[in-house]
């Protein structure tokens, strides 16, 4: 079937639920062809403006991107919306709504559930990438983090979900390990390859290396597993639901600060970019 695609100031994202997701982790182990999983959030599309290579990664190189933050779903439902064809008016309602839809945004996340579905993030979507590896007896390989933070990872993750396997780790401090990092994934005999090295990084890895390894899909991560191991904190429930997470996370990472730079500056560019569609 063809891809449900919304696009969003140039990058592409899958318009899928939950389980829709889950679905093509099956397709894609099953298929012939071996696939990358992104999961973009505000700063990817950002970082896209001026990033021609990683651009191009997540437009034509990735096999699924899903949007991993209530930022990029805000950011397509207000490029979607209807706005008066005169001139005058238009620029007012934009104006006002573009406005109002991020002073609302905690109170309104379910509305932007338009045209994407569902905010799937990479911290979430873990869990369901375990569950059908454990349904389906496919194996995993961790890459990512220091060893240590692997390992509790691997042991957090088969504990929690029954039958799943993990048939390897490495630490995500590259450097000259290139041959033996695949060679370690493959003698792992892994199907899927979790990468949590960072963007651009890990996309850029798996683009390089995948085809190298065993595994039919690799899938970043960025700091998920930061959050199972509970190196880093995550937000409450409720935060994450109403779009606050970013809040949570620069509360307690204060050097993340000139990283949240990215969540007006998206907020600028899809004003801009609104008001220059056609009438």
């Amino acid at each position: 079937m063809p891809r449900n695609i919304i696009n969003v100031l140039g990058v592409t994202f899958d318009n899928l639920s939950f389980a829709e997701a889950e679905q093509k982790i099956v397709d894609f182990v099953e298929s012939s062809q071996k696939s990358i999983i992104t999961t973009p959030n505000t700063e990817f599309v950002i970082r896209a403006q001026t990033d021609e290579e990683f651009k191009d990664i997540l437009n034509k190189k990735s096999k699924l991107n899903l949007p991993d933050s209530y930022g990029i779903l805000w950011a397509a439902h207000f490029l979607d919306f209807k706005a008066p064809k005169n001139k005058y008016l238009r620029a007012i309602t934009i104006t006002i709504y573009w406005f109002l839809s991020l002073l609302f945004l905690p109170l309104a996340t379910r509305r932007y559930h338009t045209p994407l579905q569902e905010k799937i993030s990479g911290s979430d979507f873990i869990w369901s990438i375990a569950k059908v590896a454990a349904q389906n007896k496919y194996r995993l390989f961790l890459f990512g983090g220091t060893a240590t933070v692997a390992e509790r990872v691997a042991l957090k993750l088969q504990t929690d979900v029954p039958g799943l396997r993990v048939a390897g780790v490495f630490d995500g401090k590259i450097g000259a390990k290139g041959s033996e990092i695949i060679e370690v994934i493959n003698h792992s005999k892994a199907d899927i390859l979790l990468a949590c090295l960072g963007a651009p990084k890990q996309e850029r890895w798996l683009v390089e290396n995948l085809a190298k390894t065993c595994c039919k899909v690799g899938v970043g991560l960025g700091g998920t597993f930061d959050f199972i191991a509970k190196i880093t904190p995550r937000a409450p429930h409720w935060m994450q639901k109403s779009g606050l997470e970013w809040l949570y996370r620069l509360i307690h990472e204060p050097n993340r600060a000139k990283r949240q730079l990215a969540l007006p500056k998206l907020a600028w560019l899809v004003l801009r970019e609104k008001m220059k569609q056609p009438s």
